[in-house]
Parts: C-alpha cells; structure tokens; sequence
C-alpha cells in the first residue's frame, strides 16, 4: 500500500484537479455538476420538506436523522440551501432546525429571519449556544418572548443588548432590567434606550442618575417623581409604637425611618439644629467639601457619610439641589450658595440650571430621592451592586463615582 501524507487526503465531497493515470498518462475526464453527496442531501431536503399529507412524522424524522449525519460533510451553500428550505416548513424535525439555527452565521441566518414559527425552547437554546452573532439574528425576530430575551442578554453582549432594547414590544424581565442598569453605566447609548423602557422603576433611574448627563438626571427626576402620603398615612399609628412605645422593631424602624413624613436637622446629641446652621454648614459644602463638612451635612441630612461624600463631590451639582431641597433650604438661599461657590458665565449657567431642577421637585420627593440613595439593604439595589461588582473588570466604579455601590 502506498504511503502518504494524511494532511494530503482530500476532504470528502471535494473537487480535486485529476491525475495522469500512471501507465497510460491519460488524465481522466473532470465530473461535471453537483458532487453524488451534495445530490443526495438535496433529494433528502426534497422528502423532509414534503406537506403532511405526502409523508408521515415517523418518516420525516428518520429523513431529518439522516439529513444531521450529512450535512455537517458538505459545503456551505448546499447547507445554506437546506436551511433555506426548512425555513419554510412548520412540521421540520427540532433536532434538524437546531443544528441549522446552530450553524455558521450565512446558514442560521436563514434560518433565525426566514422561519414565521421557530419554538421559543429552540431559540433560546440557540441564543446560549450559539454567537453573538446567533444572538443578533434572534433578537432581530418578530416573535422575541421575555425568556429568548433573557437568554439573548446573558452574555452581556452592548450589540445584543441595544437590539432587544430597542424591541419595545418585548416585555423585559425584571433581571433583565436590573442587568441592563449595570450594564449602562459604561454605556450611553443603553442609558438612553433604557430610560425609554416602561419597565424601569424608581429604584432603577435613581441609581442611573450617578452615571447619567445632565438632561438624563432632569428626565429621571420627573419621571419618578412620587409623592410618599400614601405610605406614611398608612403607617402613621406605628411610629408611636416603635419610638416610644418600646416595640423596637429593627426591620420596622427602617421602614419608619425611610417613609418618615419630614425630616428635621438635628446635631450630634439629637438636638434640634437652625435653619441657620444648616445654611451655614450647605454654603461652606458648595464651596469647599472637607471631610469634617462632608460629616456634619451627614448628620443635619440624616443620611450616611458616603452617600454625604458622593453628594458634595458630585460634579454636576444635581445631588446637591436634592439635598437643600429635602433640607427644607429657601429657594434664594440655595442661588446663593450656587453664585457665591463661582463666578463667570459658565457659572451663572450652572446655577440656573440647578435652580431649575430646585424648583421642579417637591421636598418630600427630594427626601425620598436621597432614601433611595441610602437604602444599600434593599434586595433590588443589593443585586444591582452585586451585577456591578462583576462588571467591575470593564467599567472602572471609582471613575463614575460609585465607590458606594461596590
């Protein structure tokens, strides 16, 4: 037997230039047309796709069978024709669309955009097996259900992600929701379609804002703008209870302590504290946010020393106005501490546009705003944090000034 270089074999069903016959060096005749293989998937496509009446679904998936043993042994545009062809009928075998939808991206792509119905177990199998580039073409389709989406954006994929994003008849699950919330913090053109969808709530925008432009902080500002009577009228007969009465529930007294009806400054003993103290201590943070400032606008805010620091360091001045709003701050106190901070055109612009935001909220949705901003035991904002840790290796947390959420 000859010996020879396995890397020489040709692959099956592939054409090779005919070699003089050894005796005679007479070259045989080429073969013309389509290789016996590829004729045979072709007349095997020709069963499987036969309407119901012509062929039975026993018959059909011994076809489909033999059809999966084949077709990853011939080129690509008789796969291509094979799927092409499936794509059009209904009753095709899963395990035959699998490997199809499955298949490099110009084969599945005949599949995943010409197939109506494609069984939604088979797509989002498809879309965590397959590429980024299997994710697209199913995130594209008509028919993209919230468990194929939660599927698509597994990977944390940005392209996938604005694609589904932008399907706004896809309800998104609330995971979903909370991954695409980490996910934006990189990300402007997400924070943008995120912010569009009906499916974020107040305790999304509100951790968003950090991370967003100055237009996108005023629009999460009015959208979620809520008024906290409803809660507080509710629970009214349970701060007696709990503050005075001895019932010193912890879980409750969070509760309490998070609706509470308005918020009076008070100093390190609890002590009442002036509204002169309080414009005193804000006018020196807008100038000059040292840390004992930062600690004294944590007690008169009743908030914690992070979110006081991440407040007065802000570079947008957004938080700021929250925090004099919720302190209960006159409106021409609070330009004050603005145009007494800086001078200049640029300044006098940022002032007014701070004012504005001032002006738009109401104090006890300000005071809401910051709850939010402090409330690291809620399980949503805890499981945002944590999707946050795990991305930290591509968005970079102490740069968007989030050090809190880590």
């Amino acid at each position: 037997m000859t010996e020879y270089d396995a890397a020489d074999e040709p692959r099956a069903g592939a054409r090779t230039t005919p070699r003089p016959d050894a005796e005679t060096m007479l070259t045989p005749l080429s073969p013309s047309g389509p290789s016996v293989r590829a004729l045979m998937v072709r007349k095997l496509a020709d069963i499987v796709v036969l309407p119901n009446g012509k062929i039975s679904s026993n018959e059909r998936s011994l076809v489909a069978d033999i059809l999966l043993h084949v077709l990853d042994k011939v080129e690509e545009p008789i796969r291509m024709e094979v799927a092409q062809r499936v794509a059009r009928v209904s009753e095709c075998p899963p395990a035959l669309v699998r490997m199809l939808l499955l298949d490099d991206a110009p084969v599945a792509e005949k599949i995943a955009s010409r197939a109506e119905f494609l069984p939604e177990a088979l797509l989002i199998e498809a879309a965590r097996e397959g590429t980024m580039a299997h994710r697209m073409m199913i995130a594209r389709r008509i028919d993209v259900s919230t468990s194929v989406a939660d599927a698509c954006l597994a990977h944390d994929e940005i392209d996938v992600c604005k694609l589904i994003l932008k399907r706004e008849e896809c309800v998104l699950s609330p995971n979903a929701v909370n991954k695409m919330v980490a996910l934006s913090a990189a990300n402007k053109e997400v924070q943008g379609l995120l912010l569009r969808r009906r499916e974020l709530e107040p305790a999304h925008g509100f951790i968003m804002f950090w991370w967003v432009d100055a237009e996108r902080r005023r629009r999460i500002l009015t959208r979620f703008a809520l008024d906290r009577r409803v809660v507080q009228d509710a629970l009214a007969d349970l701060y007696p209870k709990v503050f005075r009465g001895g019932d010193n529930d912890a879980v409750v007294k969070d509760i309490l302590v998070l609706s509470e009806r308005r918020h009076r400054p008070r100093g390190a003993q609890g002590e009442p504290v002036s509204m002169e103290v309080v414009r005193k201590t804000l006018a020196a943070a807008c100038k000059y946010p040292a840390q004992e400032i930062i600690d004294a606008v944590a007690m008169l805010g009743g908030i914690s020393r992070e979110l006081s620091g991440r407040i007065l360091r802000d570079p947008g001045g957004e938080p700021y106005a929250v925090l004099c709003k919720s302190l209960g701050v006159p409106r021409d106190d609070f330009y004050a501490f603005l145009t007494g901070a800086a001078e200049g055109p640029e300044a006098a612009a940022r002032a007014d546009h701070l004012l504005a935001i001032f002006d738009s909220m109401a104090r006890d949705f300000a005071r809401a705003v910051l709850r939010y901003w402090d409330w690291d035991t809620n399980p949503r904002i805890a499981h945002i944090t944590r999707l946050m840790s795990l991305l930290q290796s591509d968005i970079n947390i102490t740069d968007l000034g989030l050090s809190s959420f880590g």
